[in-house]
């Protein structure tokens, strides 16, 4: 491997730090519905636990997969949302391994997510009230 290969940010970046930059983006909070939104919070509260303990445990880039399935198993039942959670995270993973404009995107939201608007019914951005 040649030293301009092993600066790529494929080969430098690990899941501890893709995992900070996930946290650090945030998820926007669920934007007002007619219906309730305890799902939402939840799968967000469960995306933060994941990614905490991922951020804790930073395995090798070729033992996320083997990591992720070890939080699911410490997380115990009921495993379907947390392995649900887990595959959006691996797929996340493999999306910014393969494509070089999606890891500056992310560290982007990362940076900006104290600027973005707060949401307001229907989608009309920040209220004027």
């Amino acid at each position: 491997m040649t030293s301009d290969e092993t600066k790529s940010p494929e080969h430098s970046l690990r899941p501890g730090d893709f995992a900070r930059v996930l946290l650090a983006a945030g998820g926007d909070p669920p934007r007002a519905r007619a219906r309730d939104q305890q799902a939402d919070m939840l799968g967000e509260a469960i995306k933060r636990r994941i990614l905490n303990r991922l951020v804790m445990l930073d395995p090798e880039p070729d033992g996320l997969e083997v990591a992720l399935l070890a939080i699911i198993e410490e997380l115990g039942e009921p495993s379907g949302s947390n392995r649900a959670v887990c595959t959006t995270i691996l797929q996340e993973w493999e999306m910014t391994r393969l494509s070089p404009a999606f890891w500056p995107f992310l560290l982007g939201q990362a940076m900006h997510a104290d600027e973005r608007p707060a949401r307001t019914r229907r989608n009309r951005g920040p209220s004027t009230e």
